[in-house]
């Protein structure tokens, strides 16, 4: 299998991976960052060209996406699924996902000490960072990132290729469009529209968010 990206989130995905006995056969990809070595941690090969991609897919068409943001991972999911891979999830074997009415994506990473109950939609491509909590009829949409702490309550609609900060909040039964942006720290009570960036406690929208970017 391949990790798109070898830094930053492609880090934690690799604890995920090692925790959970995965590591067998992985490398990275990254065309981006030039001071990479060889080998992440002088073990895991770094592909730097799409041949090389294409050699190891010719073996193993899996891959998964290490690295965050939704525009990101979008592009690179689409780009890496057209060169034939097959996107595929990485979640924590540890992570508590409840066993009734819960319906999850492809492409999913599911981090440390994430808890989604029951009755609840994940869509495909989304990042569940580190200790978030998705509580029961939540429905998150496609190339969503909810950063580590972020705690979404009962009932709440988060929309496609939304980002909500670090230790953020949604009230039960809030609706937070497409392609909106909830700073750090914010606490959601009441409805942000789509293409909104929204910050404060409790959250206000500031300004629009650009969307020429967004798949028609």
């Amino acid at each position: 299998m391949i990790i798109i990206g070898a830094n930053g989130h492609a880090k934690d995905l690799l604890q995920v991976l090692t925790a959970n006995g995965e590591t067998s056969g992985l490398s990275f990809f990254d065309d981006v960052t030039r001071d990479l070595p060889p080998q992440l941690y002088g073990r895991f090969p770094i592909l730097r060209s799409i041949d090389e991609v294409g050699q190891i897919f010719r073996n193993d068409n899996r891959f998964a996406l290490g690295v965050g943001q939704p525009k990101i991972r979008f592009t690179l999911g689409q780009k890496f699924t057209e060169l034939g891979g097959s996107l595929v999830s990485v979640i924590d074997h540890k992570a508590d996902i409840g066993q009734y009415g819960v319906s999850l994506g492809t492409g999913l990473n599911v981090m440390s000490k994430v808890l989604v109950s029951n009755s609840v939609q994940i869509g495909e491509g989304c990042l569940l960072n580190a200790g978030v909590q998705v509580h029961h009829d939540v429905v998150v949409g496609k190339y969503t990132e909810l950063s580590p702490g972020t705690i979404v309550n009962g009932g709440a609609t988060i929309g496609d290729f939304s980002f909500l900060g670090a230790a953020s909040t949604v009230l039960p039964k809030v609706k937070i469009g497409i392609n909106v942006v909830i700073g750090a720290g914010a606490v959601v009570t009441r409805d942000i529209p789509d293409h909104s960036v929204a910050v404060g406690v409790p959250a206000r929208v500031i300004k629009t968010n650009t969307s020429e970017w967004l798949p028609r």
